[in-house]
């Protein structure tokens, strides 16, 4: 089941700027959305995770640190893996000022996925306006504050891709294989042994397959296990960080706020309260 927080606007018709969807969602393995079409301008960042966006035809198979823009009256279709389902924040917006900020971006329909490094901030614009719903004008304003605070990092740090599908490598798929065994103690160096590689090229091989190092993709692949444990399980969040790798719940706690916006305790009774209702 996915678990999500959205919020629909409807900004007035002769509105410049206008945000009509704002949300978070942590999906499950598979958890699809689509095909759907949307009047408004959306743009998508991924948390942590990874899953794959269609449009005209085309597979994008993507991972956090990246994200995927949606230009209105195109159908899209996007669902999460089943090993790392990710987590990401989305924000749709309108207008005629939102068309021209969308030409000064170098994301397009033709150009539909960026990689971007504002990781921490772009999750914090879309929580901010996620906890000051629209409900007056002045929400409405700071709201619009932080949509454009959303798109200027955007245009500050994105790089867009010239994504090509990648072919899954066996010695990458065997890596990723090991890893979900072992995933408490599993290092780079440990994959490379695995699969009988130097680590350099077994580098060279994980970012041309996933474009994530080894390093990323074993952080990726742990705090997401750590998500499902906190909705699936009632270990102690101790126990939570020692099965995914992290030698302190601290640390942990401290990761997993940074990414999901809360404490993985509040995370754990936010899913409670969401499924006994």
């Amino acid at each position: 089941m996915e678990k999500a927080i959205a919020f629909d606007y409807s900004p007035a018709k002769d509105s410049l700027l206008g945000i009509t969807s704002v949300g978070r969602s942590d999906t499950m393995a598979g958890h699809c959305f689509g095909p759907a079409v949307r009047p408004y301008y959306l743009i998508h960042y991924i948390l942590a995770g990874s899953g794959t966006f269609r449009v005209n035809g085309i597979d994008y198979h993507l991972h956090s640190g990246q994200g995927f823009f949606i230009e209105p009256n195109y159908q899209t279709y996007y669902f999460a893996d089943e090993l790392t389902p990710w987590s990401y924040v989305w924000l749709g917006f309108v207008g005629d000022y939102a068309t021209a900020l969308i030409k000064q971006l170098a994301i397009s329909e033709q150009s539909p996925i960026f990689n971007n490094d504002h990781y921490y901030e772009l999750a914090d614009c879309v929580n901010q306006i996620i906890q000051h719903p629209l409900t007056s004008p002045a929400a409405e304003l700071r709201a619009n504050s932080n949509l454009l605070r959303f798109l200027s990092l955007i245009a500050d740090s994105t790089v867009v891709s010239d994504y090509q599908s990648a072919q899954q490598n066996p010695y990458v798929d065997r890596a990723i294989s090991y890893l979900a065994q072992h995933v408490a103690t599993a290092s780079a160096d440990q994959l490379a042994q695995v699969v009988n590689l130097d680590r350099s090229y077994l580098s060279t091989l994980f970012k041309r397959a996933t474009d994530l190092t080894p390093g990323q993709y074993i952080r990726n692949f742990r705090i997401t296990k750590a998500r499902h444990l906190l909705e699936s399980s009632s270990l102690p969040i101790e126990e939570v960080a020692q099965q995914c790798g992290y030698d302190h719940a601290n640390s942990f706690t401290r990761i997993f706020k940074r990414i999901y916006g809360i404490t993985p305790r509040e995370y754990r009774k936010q899913v409670r309260n969401q499924n006994s209702k």
